[in-house]
């Protein structure tokens, strides 16, 4: 990760460069050693060699008790690296504090600042000869736990010293050892704050000091809170070979709250779930230059990097391990809205209204309720494909939304507004950015993907009906494996191309890419194999293999080219009927009229204004 801040040093093209400023949210002034200064695309910056030396940022490479470490040293330096504490004295005190020494401190932090993320903070337990694991039985541990929960996570708010005495009561009743202050203190210290402060003063006391109020719920530079939230968009879309009504789309938008401008998107007809979670903030994370132009459209879309906070609410795809632990690697906080507040989405949902109002005027608008669309009928006047509707969104966003002045912003758009607090504003100073390297973001292209774990045999590893097979997966195949139960391995699929599958190499502790075993099968995806599977069980076949489900997805596709041809053919004949109808007297002269203008092509403005002060 590069941490881009004026005064940081940063790598481009092999050398070393000092930070001037930004020239705008992409660009950054570079001064040379020699006194010269050169513009830079913030993309094209090289990663640090330092990072190369550290563990990748592959989730599946750190023991969870190993990540709750490295979280609770970064929360102790938290202060410091924000510039919260800046003097020795500080820091002294902050070490009295955490029960830590002051060189510990600073040797944190000179190991956060090689990547700017958690994996430098990873305990290296391997070399330590059993110093920091933890030493007691499990049978105490549990107690300790127990009692933290009972005694001291309450209202009651009992002391520390009083929890210890109590804690060894039971342990010497129980015929345990008992245990030090110390130990019990370090349990304590350990515990998240926020939840520690809610158990012991109360949630109404927790909503009014810690969390945001419905006015104040603002962000105070770019990408400091990022909301995420999904909807059922209010339009229905066609399939591309028979433009049939197929159903209403569901959207995952993420918003950064201090700019408003679209951090990033997912159209999908599926129920959102970790994929839909996943893409959005991939994109977020990512440059969006190549997005845009694959998908033909023009215009700039200059937010990127990584989040300070995801703001969610409690839905079962947020709450995941999976998408827990990447945030936690990349050192992004994920904040759930309070059950029963829904003041604190108000930003995302008003961005989704605004969207739906837009959405209102396209063929095949549901509207929002029945008394809107009254006679209209959405199905038969549907027009656009998935990619369609995808296309004109990110249009709409990147041309009109972000362009738009912003009544929540004070009249400034959402660029102005972005640009504003990169490059600051004489009141406040730039903002820091965080952006992934290339091979960074690569990793966690895969670590966002769904996850199966399953056995590898003698023949590969088997996903889906297909096979897939590689030779690194020899050591662990079952046969060579002496464990007498079955051992499972980690792989990751991206559902849109199945040709190929992500291993989690437990030994190299990085993903290798796994090909079909029949490199001959074409590329599918998940929902072409799906659907084979259930035209097969149609068919009465109890038992499928991979030549079976292959033959069944080419012969689907030929049918739905065919079917694609006719439909074609079946315009082109209705066309042709309409083109050879007589022409009544008014069409005749109409067509006599020397030199009539032609009309100019209708063209579609976006004009939905916003809908309040506040407004998203």
């Amino acid at each position: 990760m590069i941490n881009v801040q004026a005064g940081n040093i940063v790598r481009y093209q092999n050398k070393d460069y000092v930070v001037e400023a930004f020239l705008s949210p992409t660009t950054i002034l570079l001064k040379e050693q020699d006194g010269s200064f050169i513009s830079v695309k913030i993309d094209e910056l090289d990663e640090n060699p330092q990072l190369a030396q550290t563990m990748d940022i592959i989730p599946e490479a750190i023991e969870e008790k190993l990540l709750k470490e490295a979280k609770r040293r970064y929360e102790i330096i938290k202060p410091i690296v924000e510039g919260k504490i800046a003097t020795k004295k500080e820091i002294e005190k902050l070490a009295q504090e955490k029960n830590t020494s002051v060189s510990t401190i600073y040797r944190w932090i000179r190991n956060f600042k090689t990547t700017n993320t958690l994996l430098s903070l990873v305990p290296n337990y391997e070399n330590r000869g059993g110093k920091g694991k933890g030493r007691l039985p499990s049978e105490i541990e549990a107690i300790i736990d127990s009692m933290i929960k009972e005694r001291y996570l309450s209202q009651q708010k009992i002391s520390i010293s009083k929890l210890h005495k109590e804690i060894n009561a039971v342990l010497h009743a129980n015929g345990y050892q008992t245990v030090t202050y110390n130990t019990v203190r370090n349990r304590i210290n350990r515990l998240d704050e926020r939840k520690l402060f809610r158990a012991r003063e109360g949630k109404s006391a927790y909503a009014n000091s810690v969390q945001p109020s419905a006015k104040n719920f603002e962000a105070q530079y770019p990408l400091q809170i990022v909301q995420i939230d999904h909807t059922l968009l209010d339009i229905q879309v066609v399939d591309e070979t028979y433009r049939e009504t197929i159903g209403r789309p569901y959207i995952t938008v993420a918003l950064d709250i201090y700019s408003r401008m679209v951090y990033g998107f997912y159209l999908t007809l599926d129920a959102p779930g970790f994929y839909s979670v996943g893409q959005t903030l991939y994109l977020g994370l990512s440059p969006k230059k190549n997005y845009l132009e694959k998908l033909q459209i023009e215009g700039e879309w200059n937010i990127q990097g990584v989040p300070h906070t995801i703001h969610l609410d409690n839905a079962q795809e947020f709450r995941g391990d999976q998408l827990r632990k990447v945030c936690e690697i990349f050192g992004i906080n994920l904040d759930f809205r309070p059950r029963g507040a829904p003041r604190f989405g108000g930003h995302i949902e008003r961005f989704i209204k605004t969207l739906n109002l837009e959405i209102h005027s396209l063929p095949g608008t549901t509207f929002s309720n029945p008394q809107e669309r009254k006679e209209y009928d959405s199905e038969k006047k549907a027009v656009f494909t998935l990619k369609e509707l995808e296309r004109y969104i990110a249009d709409w966003i990147v041309n009109y939304y972000h362009k738009k002045p912003h009544e929540g912003l004070y009249g400034k758009t959402p660029e102005q507004k972005l640009q504003e607090g990169i490059l600051g504003d004489g009141k406040n100073p730039p903002a820091p950015l965080k952006i992934l390297t290339k091979r960074e973001l690569e990793t966690a292209r895969i670590a966002l993907l769904p996850m199966e774990e399953r056995t590898i045999q003698r023949t590969g590893v088997s996903l889906f009906g297909i096979t897939y097979y590689d030779e690194c997966l020899i050591p662990f195949m079952k046969a060579y494996v002496t464990e007498k139960r079955d051992k499972t391995y980690i792989f990751r699929y991206d559902p849109k191309d199945m040709s190929k599958i992500y291993f989690y190499h437990p030994e190299l502790k990085d993903y290798v890419e796994i090909p079909y075993k029949n490199l001959n099968f074409p590329s599918v995806n998940l929902w072409e194999i799906r659907l084979a599977k259930q035209k097969l069980k149609e068919l009465g076949e109890k038992r499928t293999d991979e030549y079976k489900l292959f033959e069944t997805i080419q012969r689907l596709r030929e049918m739905e080219k065919e079917a694609a041809q006719k439909t074609k053919l079946h315009r082109r004949r209705q066309e042709n009927k309409k083109s050879s109808v007589p022409l009544t007297e008014k069409m005749k002269e109409e067509k006599r009229e020397p030199n009539k203008p032609k009309r100019k092509p209708k063209i579609k403005k976006f004009n939905v204004d916003f809908l309040d002060e506040e407004g998203s």
